[in-house]
């Protein structure tokens, strides 16, 4: 029985993790795409993040985010970075307490071509 016990407190843990996974890379991509077209990051993007964190169901306190800053060409390289500490809950069984960093990387191009002075 309490193999059983174990086994499917791992599962969950498995379950729990590939479900923070998706939802960290869902709102990593969707900030990429509003990177691109305003060729990076700023604050409001942090916000955007933020924002469908919260939606998702998770605390974006917990989440650190690092993207590449306003103002790039297009073809630039655009970034975001973001992690999340996750506490494995299933070694609690055997009274252990593990966290593992759970991140997510996903890049892309800026889009807006930038007119400088004298071109």
């Amino acid at each position: 029985m309490l193999i059983a016990i174990i086994i499917g407190a791992v599962a969950g843990s498995i379950v729990q993790s590939v479900t923070i996974r998706n939802n960290l890379r869902t709102a990593s991509n969707e900030v990429l795409q509003i990177m691109k077209v305003e060729n990076g990051a700023d604050y409001a993007t942090r916000q955007q993040f933020n924002m469908l964190l919260a939606k998702m169901g998770m605390d974006p306190s917990k989440v650190s985010f690092e993207a590449t800053p306003k103002p790039l060409q297009r073809g630039d390289l655009v970034e975001v970075t973001v992690s999340y500490p996750y506490r494995v809950f299933a070694l609690k069984l055997v009274g252990s307490d593990y966290t593992v960093p759970i991140t997510v990387h996903v890049s892309g191009l800026a889009h807006k071509y930038i007119r400088t002075e004298g071109s």
